[in-house]
């Protein structure tokens, strides 16, 4: 599945959901820019939609991170995700995610995976909300060989089958802080990709917040020449909207 027929899913769902109960949302922006001996630049942003109602409920994540120094980049990714639920109760669900991975220095191709399965709310009152999950998937990638004359080469395919398991956690410590934890692992025969988004958000009023946060990536075969964890720190605007 390449980008173009992941974005058709995506709109064809959301297409399907047209007229259902009211989207939010979350924007976030951050940048950190020196200039002197060394000129650096990086800069994130990430998009949160959702549209929950009584039986599904669709949920879309994008993002976007890059850092240069002296024009030339030394880090990109691009990744998107989403997830259809179809509640079977007040705690138990159905979910289907397709999600989107292009990060240009972690050894593979534009990596694209789709899932499905079942959740659960362990945890479903404040201040505390915990969902898990487990299911089945394919995840399309293969590695990325990058030549001496900068030229890249893709070698071995690592496409196939896939365990998935997911968790999202979320405490409110204080009337203004809350404490979220995204956690996803693809489990393949090839390899394992792992990736933990944690973030400390701190509300300043209805419309903004500060949100810090530590993204964690990890394969435990990563490609010739690549290392297996990527992390990346961040400190965030966030504007809620609906």
């Amino acid at each position: 599945m390449n980008k173009k027929s992941f974005l058709a899913l995506i709109s064809l769902s959301l297409s399907m959901s047209a007229g259902a109960q009211e989207w939010t949302g979350q924007g976030e922006a951050g940048l950190i820019k020196a200039s002197g001996n060394t000129d650096s630049e990086n800069y994130n942003i990430g998009l949160n939609f959702k549209n929950d109602a009584e039986i599904l409920s669709h949920e879309i994540d994008l993002s976007l991170y890059q850092a240069s120094s002296d024009n030339v980049d030394s880090a990109e990714s691009v990744a998107a995700a989403y997830t259809l639920k179809y509640n079977l109760t007040d705690r138990s669900y159905l979910f289907g995610s397709l999600s989107y991975l292009d990060d240009e220095f972690d050894g593979f191709t534009e990596q694209t995976s789709a899932a499905l399965g079942y959740g659960y709310k362990l945890i479903d009152t404040e201040p505390h909300a915990w969902d898990v999950g487990i299911g089945v998937g394919y995840r399309d990638t293969s590695e990325l060989i990058k030549l001496d004359d900068g030229s890249e080469l893709e070698g071995m395919d690592l496409s196939g089958a896939t365990l998935v398991l997911r968790s999202d956690y979320r405490n409110q410590l204080t009337d203004n802080t809350q404490f979220v934890d995204k956690f996803v692992a693809e489990i393949g025969s090839d390899n394992t990709f792992v990736e933990n988004d944690a973030a400390l958000v701190v509300s300043m009023n209805e419309k903004f917040a500060l949100k810090a946060g530590v993204l964690v990536r990890h394969n435990t075969d990563p490609a010739p020449g690549a290392d297996d964890t990527d992390t990346i720190t961040s400190v965030n605007l966030v504007y809620n909207f609906k």
